[in-house]
Formats: structure tokens, sequence, C-alpha cells
């Protein structure tokens, strides 16, 4: 692979095709979601045919496009049910607590503190 080529998964080959297809862009993305969400989460095999793993996501396109709404509705009740990985950190703004515990590296601890000391809030 080229150091200029992009990596593509399936999910985001899927999403390039429904866009291509007309489908509106947040549901293309809520399709994506759902689609890599199911494999990575290793989401029960009872539902990944719904989530495009039977049949390369054709099916996926088919309801988007014939019923936007309903699939929606119907992705989003599915992706709450199954969806269990926590909100990613990047995502949300850091604690005090947690930037409190960003220097793990031992040259930025001052002096005479443990790592475990650090953590629990108490200097050593």
């Amino acid at each position: 692979m080229a150091a200029t080529q992009e990596m593509l998964f399936e999910w985001d080959e899927w999403k390039e095709r429904a866009l291509a297809r007309g489908i509106a862009e947040d549901l293309a993305e809520l399709g994506k979601n759902l689609m890599r969400d199911a494999y990575m989460q290793r989401w029960p095999e009872a539902v990944l045919s719904d989530c495009g793993w039977d049949d390369d996501g054709f099916g996926m396109l088919a309801l988007a496009q014939a019923k936007p709404a309903e699939t929606r509705r119907d992705w989003e009740r599915l992706y709450a049910q199954h969806h269990r990985r926590p909100a990613c950190p990047l995502e949300q703004p850091l604690s005090v607590d947690a930037k409190a515990l960003a220097p793990i590296n031992p040259s930025t601890r001052p002096q005479g503190s443990s790592h475990t000391s650090l953590l629990m809030g108490h200097p050593k």
C-alpha cells in the first residue's frame, strides 16, 4: 500500500457508496457507525445481518434509499440496544483529576514521589 493511499475499511466504503446513491450524510454516517461497531464490539451474530455483514451492506443501502426515516429509527434502536463502547476520552474534556494523572514518565514526577502516591493524590 502506498504511503499516500488512505486505508479504507468496509464501513468507510459502505458510506461512500451510500453517499453516491444520494443517502443523506447523517444517515450514511449512522450506517457506517452501525456496521463498524457491530464488527469491532462483536455484537451478537443474530444482528450482524442487520448491520450489513451478510451482504456487504447492500440490504442496508436499499433500506436507506427506500425508507430513510424508518431506517434511521431502526438503526438508532439497534445501535442503542447493542452499542457498548464508552465515549472516547479524546471526545470529552479531561477532568482536573485526569489532567493530574497525565505525567506518568518518571522524569516528570516530583523527586521523592511514587506513582502510586500520585495516583492516590497524596505526596510521599
